[in-house]
């Protein structure tokens, strides 16, 4: 046999060796724990990732019906562009005001939850007694999440659990409360005062945002009449006398259609930035780990 023959046998037989004794190894355990953890967000993640799509779907699905409509009806470049607009833009501006309202029931809702916590915990002196107890009588939009987030920590532990709720949830106001419930479970502490702290400043939010809210549906009303009534007539005035239209073939009347098309859609996203809410910080990752950075630990009421 020659010697490199030799020398590749012998390398086979070595890899052949170690192979056998990798795989009478032990391996080490996998943490079910973390391993539910995991399904858990993933489950949560494919949900809004489906929430999305179907949203972003509907509006190109909308504007591609418009734009197709502009161009039957017309033959016009611009109104097909016009169509697209609206259908792109037209569901966002309608679920303006659902936003807006959202984001205050939201503030509200863990502002009521904050409160609990903070009378059951001085009741009881238990951080875990406090939350299993809150699960029941917790505000109605946070409540089937704190129920999940109760059964979970029954058996994995509250940290755990808590890590869960803030990665589920991804909102800053969630990650205010879990971070101060992690830090009172490591320290032991009593944490009523830093509660009621929490608490006291999303009120205080709430109540502005209420107030902001009434300048915003004012301006969102005079809007929407405006384009209603545009719509509306520019509709009775096509059906019935449609050689009003003429002026509009020629490529000016493209340009001026294009100009008023602007200042209507520039209106719209106006108020659709209206609509928008600059997002806090948020405290926690999306795996309920410390966000990277310096992060205030003091206690969850901190302004940060």
């Amino acid at each position: 046999m020659t010697t490199p023959a030799a020398i590749l046998l012998g390398a086979l037989g070595g890899i052949g060796v170690l192979t056998m004794i990798l795989a009478f190894r032990s391996r080490p355990q996998k943490d079910k724990s973390q391993v539910r953890l995991r399904k858990f967000r993933a489950k949560g993640t494919r949900v809004q990732a489906q929430k999305v799509l179907a949203e972003n779907t509907l509006q190109v699905a909308l504007g591609g019906v418009l734009a197709a409509a502009g161009w039957f009806l017309t033959g016009w470049p611009v109104a097909t562009l016009l169509g697209l607009l609206a259908g792109v833009l037209g569901p966002r501006m309608m679920r303006a005001p659902k936003r807006r309202q959202e984001v205050t029931d939201e503030i509200e809702a863990y502002s009521q939850w904050a409160e609990q916590i903070r009378d059951l915990v001085g009741a009881s002196g238990s951080l875990f007694e406090a939350v299993a107890l809150s699960a029941q009588n917790a505000p109605e939009r946070l409540r089937p999440k704190i129920l999940d987030m109760t059964a979970m920590a029954r058996t994995l532990g509250l940290p755990p659990a808590l890590d869960w709720f803030a990665a589920e949830m991804r909102s800053p106001l969630a990650d205010r409360l879990v971070l101060g419930m992690k830090i009172a479970w490591d320290s032991g502490a009593r944490v009523s005062e830093a509660f009621e702290s929490t608490a006291r400043g999303m009120r205080a939010e709430v109540e502005m945002r209420r107030r902001n809210e009434v300048a915003n549906s004012r301006a969102w009303t005079q809007v929407v009449s405006i384009l209603g009534v545009t719509f509306v007539s520019m509709s009775f005035m096509f059906i019935l006398n449609r050689g009003f239209f003429d002026p509009f073939d020629s490529s000016i009347g493209q340009v001026v259609l294009l100009f008023a098309g602007v200042l209507i859609f520039g209106n719209v996203y106006w108020i659709i930035k209206l609509s928008e809410v600059d997002e806090a910080i948020r405290l926690l990752h999306t795996d309920g780990s410390k966000a990277r950075g310096k992060v205030p630990t003091a206690e969850p009421g901190d302004g940060s």
